[in-house]
């Protein structure tokens, strides 16, 4: 599998995460509330909310899916 081309503005991307200053913070309402909603939209069992930075890939909200 090839691995997909890193883009243009991902220097701006992992900045932008950084400043929100979000990574490693507990589950939130508001987020909590958006995946809730996805989950009866679509009619799912799971719905996530995930952040990627550099080394890795974390879910801020993640109903339906164990911790």
């Amino acid at each position: 599998m090839q691995a997909p081309d890193i883009p243009a503005y991902e220097s701006r991307r992992l900045n932008a995460l950084h400043q929100l200053d979000i990574l490693d913070t507990p589950a939130a309402e508001g987020f909590d509330r958006l995946t809730e909603l996805a989950r009866d939209i679509f009619d799912v069992p799971i719905a996530l909310i995930s952040l990627v930075d550099e080394n890795r890939q974390w879910f801020k909200s993640h109903p339906g899916l164990a911790p």
